[in-house]
């Protein structure tokens, strides 16, 4: 069962606890005189006296956390007529919480951040008096286990407003109710994120540090030149050195160690293609800087890509796009079966694509490009300074901000400024306009889309960050065919050609809109159950990272 399913099976409990929680507490149990407008607690839920001690003694110890999290864990007690849960003899819901949270930093999940120590201190004391405390220490650290487990260690938006994302972590209430349905294990285990990628990335952790235990790689391979096959040197000795500890064995030819052979280039290719790089063969300086990422630096990025699994929503929909930001890439799935996959452009480090997730409603063929003020005066202004007809030449019109034509060749261009610059500029549909033969809407706050460009040159290089944050596409005639036929066209592709051809900018709009999930993943796991790992183009890792370190994330190293 998914965490959905787990909280729709509480919802009742949840109904129960809250109509229990808010009958009165009486005179007599210590909270003075009982108001004279209250009801009596229902005969039914009636309170023997150790459960009206341990109901007393509960809203001493939650006295002052916050409401929602306060009144979450009167009405769980409640639901259990104000009987201990943690506690329960015979029960191992203590032990289980205890197990679960010490191995929490298999996880990637910081354990001092659940105060295992004074859990345990607390439960040992076995005293009555000391039930209540046992209690809510137990059920705290649940809750924050819990909603780390189910929401992630760390909110995405307070590291980087471009990381747009908004984890589903469920309520206080709601955690607490998942543990009426099932044993504490499973509770915990059903939190976890969905599918099995999750679990891959934890296993590759563990794989990790048992290499840097190790020390298995060894050294890596000193920065210079590009190494080509058929070169020789220490340098190359080295690199089949590293590769062969990497599992990319390369057993050396006639020419020894140092000498590039043809093992070699084979091995090198291998791991371009593994690591999203060319395969040329050639170990130039992305190469070996990919090579010399040593299970340190690995681990830290599996960390990271832990918590991002953890905010993600583990339902991506049945039908749905899926942007890989670092591997340059999108897919198209319906089902889990890929339908459409293509290579992309994204933005460049000073025009970072956002991550966040929207929904796909209609398509543009032959597009007007109503360029962005943002890149109208970063990227026009100084070049309409230098020459008032570069727009021209470019089938670029100068417009009012009411949309009246200017004469570019009529304004003086060095009056303004980036703050002042008043006019709009767009791009007619055109062979050279800049947003190709059709762009892909998906309407969001970030002002990014899919389309088509005329620059297919750069499709051909592995690191694809030219874009000004939107996505180009290297296939996208084949996408909008494939969502024509989705919609029930005869022939798609006589279809798409037949719009084209009109000249015209035609918008269609998609019979089922598609949910679209732009994510920032250096680490994932193929669909052949292979672990793949990405460079982390914009930096947004070693944020991620941080933020997990100052929440008490670890590496084995720091972990003592």
């Amino acid at each position: 069962m998914d965490l959905s399913g787990h909280l729709r099976a509480a919802s009742s409990i949840l109904v129960l606890g809250a109509a229990l929680a808010a009958a009165p507490v009486s005179a007599e149990q210590g909270s003075g005189p009982a108001p004279t407008t209250a009801a009596p607690l229902p005969a039914a839920a009636a309170l023997a006296p150790g459960a009206q001690t341990f109901r007393r003694d509960l809203a001493a110890e939650t006295a002052a956390l916050a409401a929602p999290t306060r009144d979450a864990i009167d009405g769980f007690f409640a639901a259990r007529g104000y009987a201990p849960f943690w506690t329960e003899p015979g029960s191992g819901r203590a032990e289980a919480l205890v197990a679960a949270i010490a191995d929490s930093p298999a996880q990637g999940l910081p354990a001092r951040g659940y105060d295992l120590p004074g859990v345990e201190a607390t439960l040992a004391s076995g005293q009555p008096e000391d039930r209540a405390g046992a209690e809510v220490a137990a059920t705290l650290a649940y809750l924050a286990f819990a909603g780390d487990l189910s929401g992630g260690v760390v909110r995405p938006r307070d590291i980087d407003p471009e990381i747009d994302l908004r984890p589903k972590r469920p309520s206080p209430a709601a955690l607490l109710a998942l543990l009426e349905t099932e044993p504490v294990p499973q509770v915990l285990q059903g939190l976890e994120p969905s599918g099995s990628e999750y679990r891959t990335l934890i296993a590759e952790k563990t794989r990790l540090e048992g290499l840097i235990a190790s020390d298995a790689w060894g050294a890596g391979v000193p920065e210079g030149p590009t190494l080509h096959a058929g070169e020789s040197g220490p340098r190359i000795a080295d690199l089949r050195a590293r590769l062969g500890r990497m599992g990319y064995a390369a057993p050396a030819g006639a020419g020894g160690d140092a000498a590039f052979d043809s093992g070699l280039q084979a091995a090198v290719e291998a791991f371009q293609r593994d690591n999203g790089l060319i395969d040329d063969g050639a170990a130039g300086a992305r190469t070996i800087s990919a090579i010399n990422a040593g299970p340190e630096k690995r681990l830290s990025q599996v960390l990271v890509n832990l918590e991002r699994l953890r905010w993600q929503d583990g339902d991506p929909g049945p039908r749905y796009f899926r942007v890989n930001i670092p591997d340059f890439s999108v897919t198209l799935r319906d089902q889990g079966t890929v339908l459409w996959q293509s290579r992309v452009v994204v933005g460049e480090l000073k025009t970072r694509t956002a991550e966040f997730s929207d929904v796909m409603t209609y398509m543009v063929v032959n597009p007007t490009w109503h360029i962005p003020d943002s890149i109208a005066v970063r990227s026009f202004l100084p070049k309409l300074q230098r020459d008032p007809n570069v727009l021209q030449r470019q089938n670029i019109r100068l417009l009012t901000r009411g949309g009246t034509e200017i004469n570019p060749a009529l304004v003086d261009f060095t009056q303004y400024t980036p703050e002042n610059f008043p006019f709009r500029i767009k791009q007619r549909p055109d062979t050279d306009n800049a947003l190709g033969k059709v762009k892909f809407i998906f309407p969001n706050n970030h002002s990014i889309y899919m389309h088509d460009t005329p620059h297919r040159e750069l499709f051909a290089r592995d690191a694809r960050a030219f874009s000004n944050g939107c996505i180009r596409l290297e296939k996208p005639v084949e996408l909008a065919q494939v969502l024509l036929g989705a919609q029930g066209t005869a022939d798609p592709a006589a279809t798409f050609d037949g719009l084209l051809a009109g000249g015209k900018e035609r918008r269609v709009d998609l019979d089922r809109p598609i949910p679209v999930h732009i994510e920032y993943r250096t680490v994932f796991v193929d669909d052949a159950g292979t672990v793949r790992y990405r460079s982390d183009i914009y930096g947004r890792d070693a944020e991620v990272f941080r933020a997990l370190q100052a929440a008490g994330v670890a590496l084995p190293a720091a972990q003592g």
